[in-house]
């Protein structure tokens, strides 16, 4: 159960890691420890331990097993609370756990995965069909619930969009950003034609929507006397609001009829603008599972009129510029994120370094080329000189490298820690 992530846990390691100082915190510790000495660690015994040595907040030896442990339940918030459900319902050996038991099978094959493709999947709808299961149900509700990520400043907004989402045997995902199709795969994001209509049909219709906090769609309908209706699609229901009027709808058939109901009333005309709208609202809330916000893009809306979206891939990086309905789009990879960014300021004046602090970091760390290595050489041949002595290598090597900006991301790196440090002297 949960093997992949129990074992980068690596929980009995953590227990050895230091000695409690209170004799409450060494019983604790023993028993674990002589627990897992002779068991496979499991998600109830670590949630255990976690309750237990969190009420001994004054054994530094304890806590410290605590945080660490805690910061990567944190880190795997959804797959952790996913693996905990598994271990509850296998562990039932009610008659009535019996179907039960046969959603853990599908679930523990999304567990071989790391957090953010759990997250990506359940999003796309990949546990759609075991959310009878209370438990599932939950953790999916909290994964569709996730807020909106957006950045503004008084000259551009960044924010993460929506797409209808693909997802193909080869676990690779189709995604649409602003009418353009990208193919998101292991290794990275390419340009791809997608011919499904129902993907193209659904993504199409999404730009009449709008989003609320929650994520959930949001479509106004203004009758032809100004009232207005307001119409939310959540992942499990319909919501009709017209002024004292509340309805929830769990199923699209019963909203068509309630449409059917009220249109009864109306106009011709206004009958079939009516139920365009409550057919269209409708199919999207069939499609809703597979309806996400992509975390792994953002759309950069500049006061200039410039559009831009950064689709990052793995291993790779896409930006794409969306000038105009006649001139098209303009779509570029490149290897590293600073480079993208690189561009991204070039079209728009807008700096975004800022936001992808941790990729650009992760991407210096990845860097291996004979060029890189030179300059982390030269770096580490000023490791004891003084920190000026440094500061002025750097500046050097900033004149050297101007025009190469994965090389002034990894300078940039190297500055912010030694500012670090010349602030503990």
């Amino acid at each position: 159960m949960s093997v992949k992530l129990l074992k980068d846990l690596q929980f009995a390691e953590k227990l050895n890691s230091t000695e409690a100082i209170t004799e409450a915190g060494k019983e604790i510790l023993n028993n674990y420890r002589a627990y897992v000495y002779t068991n496979p660690a499991t998600c109830g015994i670590v949630n255990g331990f976690v309750l237990e040595a969190s009420k001994l907040g004054f054994d530094t030896g304890l806590t410290s097993i605590l945080e660490s442990v805690n910061k990567f339940i944190s880190e795997n918030n959804i797959s952790w609370k996913l693996a905990s459900a598994c271990e509850s319902i296998s562990n039932n050996n009610s008659t009535y756990n019996y179907i039960n038991k046969l959603g853990v099978q599908q679930v523990e094959k999304l567990l071989e995965m790391n957090e953010s493709d759990v997250i990506s999947y359940i999003k796309a709808g990949s546990l759609k069909n075991i959310q009878y299961i209370p438990e599932f149900r939950a953790v999916c509700k909290e994964v569709y619930k996730s807020t909106i990520t957006e950045h503004q400043a008084p000259n551009y907004t960044l924010t993460n969009p929506v797409s209808y989402v693909l997802i193909n045997e080869d676990n690779s995902k189709i995604i649409n950003v602003n009418g353009k199709t990208f193919k998101i795969t292991e290794s990275g994001v390419e340009d791809c034609v997608c011919q499904d209509e129902k993907f193209n049909r659904i993504n199409k219709l999404l730009e009449s929507f709008s989003r609320d906090a929650d994520n959930n769609l949001i479509v106004e309908y203004r009758g032809i006397h100004g009232d207005v209706a307001t119409i939310a699609i959540t992942d499990d229901a319909i919501k009709f609001t017209k002024g004292n009027v509340n309805e929830t709808f769990d199923a699209s058939n019963k909203w068509i009829d309630y449409a059917n109901f009220v249109s009864k009333a109306m106009s011709i005309n206004e009958k079939i603008n009516f139920m365009n709208v409550a057919t269209i609202i409708s199919e999207m809330f069939e499609a809703i599972p597979n309806v996400c916000v992509l975390d792994n893009v953002k759309m950069l809306n500049s006061t200039n009129g410039s559009q831009v979206a950064i689709v990052e891939g793995k291993d790779n990086v896409n930006v794409t510029v969306f000038h105009s309905i006649n001139a098209g789009s303009s779509s570029t990879n490149y290897e590293y994120m600073a480079e993208a960014l690189n561009n991204v300021l070039k079209v728009s004046g807008i700096d975004l370094k800022g936001v992808y602090e941790e990729r650009i970091n992760e991407d210096c760390k990845k860097m291996e080329t004979p060029e890189a290595k030179a300059i982390r050489e030269q770096l580490e041949a000023n490791k004891e000189a003084q920190f000026d002595i440094r500061k002025k290598k750097i500046a050097m090597l900033a004149e050297q490298y101007k025009n190469d900006p994965v090389k002034i991301a990894l300078l940039n790196k190297v500055a912010k820690d030694l500012a670090i440090l010349e602030n503990q002297k």
